[in-house]
């Protein structure tokens, strides 16, 4: 029977082909501590993919799920929690931020990771087009702010 090292501690086990895996622990201790983002920081990371997972989760549902999330589904959802809350967060669309998706539309194309959307008048629930503001990074949208606040500071002096 061929030798195997614990991934965790490095203690050599006997173990028969059929029970050699991808990960191999001498015992439960040290597949919990593996698995511990305290006591494994360097490995923990690799432990598992999650890039991309909610897209990946969502194609699964909609394969294995047909007939619970319809567009007539989405809509009754989506009108029944429609300004439910309590009017401090932004707006959604379908899970999305709607200045996001109506700032998509007055560009016409996705947004690009890093944009960020900026409410003109500071109200988040008026996603009016004339209303929204793309900035191409956060940077930007903090120098913009920068340079409202000291003018607002020159005009209040």
């Amino acid at each position: 029977m061929p030798l195997v090292k614990c991934d965790f501690c490095g203690k050599e086990m006997i173990r028969c082909p059929s029970h050699i895996h991808r990960h191999n622990f001498c015992s439960r201790q040290c597949l919990a501590d593996y698995s511990s983002k305290s006591r494994n920081p360097e490995r923990y990371g690799t432990l598992k993919d999650y890039t991309n997972i909610s897209a990946t989760f969502t194609r699964l549902n909609r394969v294995m799920n047909k007939s619970r999330m319809t567009a007539e589904v989405r809509t009754k959802l989506r009108l029944a929690r429609v300004n439910s809350g309590a009017g401090v967060a932004y707006p959604k669309y379908y899970g999305r931020h709607e200045h996001r998706v109506v700032a998509e539309r007055i560009l016409g194309r996705p947004l690009k990771t890093g944009e960020v959307v900026h409410h003109i008048d500071g109200n988040v629930r008026n996603n009016n087009p004339e209303n929204l503001r793309i900035f191409a990074s956060q940077a930007e949208h903090a120098k913009f702010h920068a340079e409202l606040n000291a003018v607002l500071k020159m005009i209040n002096s």
